[in-house]
């Protein structure tokens, strides 16, 4: 299911900047223009803020300006010429900002070859904002600061008044500017295709959003379960194990999405209802397919019609570590639980069936028994 993003009834408009007037000198390539995820860069950018109901876009231009203005106006953004963009990036911002609607209450900042940014992180955002208004909000994935900033509109004199030799640094980084670090599951906001090496890992970034990664996923563990050694230790070892079934399968699966919620599908191990509970967090965070996965590690439903699942295979991958590894005497765990909780047969008894369900769909797919594959 897509995420809707919507801004509240009381949130206060904000506009958006982007930056997009220099010589792409680094990329050899007119960046802005560049395809991205099925369109241009500069209309991935802008469709970011679109996404989030932000209606007032501009997008300064400066090099190649005569190619870039009739791309931006299709995309439904406002383009305001530098003349003065040869001179360096203060100008650019300067020129932006001169051009927002004075009845806003901020802005984001954003060059145009960081495109590969979550629609959700910008909610996160402008949410963050309403309760701080006076703050600029800055993006960290992990410990990185990244883009783009959220600046109240407060603050569009000072950097304006900034002269030749200064930077926007100068003014964010001020003891006497408060700063809100808005910590985000979103590697986007540190990657920029500043070259071509970037470039190419801000395309499969893109083509990738709906999953978080390795690292995303790691920051989401390092966030949610700070020193819990033992979970962290049982989600590697369900990771690596459902890792090993997917490529020893012959059925078409999505390995990303295999791995991301085998590495969360216990993130809310420490709740009850865990499995509801982490695909909640999930679910808000963005990843809605992953969520899914999620919500059903503890009890699933099986079809031997369909090839196997990437839920199935994080289900059984769940089943068969037990807190030290991979151990696929789960028969016996299975009867120690009901001699614990006789009053749970019933579905105890649904789950241990599903286990050896997807064994014999997993075998049969790889055409060998689960210790050769697990041994590979």
């Amino acid at each position: 299911m897509k995420q809707q993003l919507k801004t509240t009834a009381d949130v206060s408009p904000v506009s958006a900047v982007i930056l997009a007037a220099g010589f792409s000198s680094r990329m050899k390539d007119f960046k802005p223009l560049l395809p991205v995820g099925g369109t241009t860069m500069v209309e991935a950018v802008i469709h970011l803020f679109k996404a989030n109901q932000i209606t007032d876009i501009i997008v300064v231009t400066g090099h190649n300006s005569g190619l870039l203005e009739p791309c931006v106006k299709n995309a439904g953004a406002r383009p305001v010429f530098n003349p003065d963009y040869a001179s360096g990036m203060l100008t650019s911002i300067q020129k932006g900002i001169k051009n927002i609607r004075p009845n806003h209450s901020g802005f984001f900042l954003l060059p145009v070859d960081i495109p590969a940014i979550r629609p959700s992180t910008i909610y996160r955002m402008i949410q963050a904002f309403q309760t701080t208004a006076d703050h600029v909000i800055m993006p960290y994935f992990d410990a990185t600061p990244g883009h783009p900033p959220l600046i109240p509109y407060r603050f569009k004199k000072d950097i304006l008044e900034l002269k030749n030799g200064a930077t926007l640094r100068d003014v964010l980084l001020s003891p006497e500017t408060p700063v809100m670090r808005l910590k985000v599951c979103d590697r986007g906001v540190v990657m920029d295709a500043d070259d071509k090496k970037g470039y190419k890992q801000v395309c499969r970034k893109l083509r990738a959003q709906k999953i978080p990664d390795k690292e995303e996923c790691l920051a989401i563990i390092n966030e949610m379960l700070p020193g819990e050694t033992h979970i962290r230790k049982h989600l590697a070892d369900v990771s690596f194990a459902a890792l090993k079934i997917t490529h020893a399968l012959t059925d078409k699966l999505n390995t990303d999405l295999v791995i991301a919620a085998a590495m969360l599908h216990d993130i809310k191990r420490k709740e009850k209802h865990h499995a509801a509970a982490g695909a909640r967090l999930i679910q808000d965070i963005g990843f809605s397919e992953v969520s899914e996965i999620i919500a059903q590690h503890m009890d699933i439903h099986v079809d031997p019609t369909t090839p196997v699942k990437e839920k199935e295979i994080v289900y059984f991958a769940d089943k068969i570590c037990n807190g030290h590894g991979v151990d696929l005497n789960y028969h016996k765990r299975f009867v120690e639980c009901i001699i614990k909780s006789p009053w749970a047969r019933t579905n105890i008894s649904r789950r241990y069936e599903n286990t050896r369900l997807i064994q014999a769909r997993i075998e049969a797919s790889a055409q060998k028994p689960i210790e050769e594959i697990l041994s590979c």
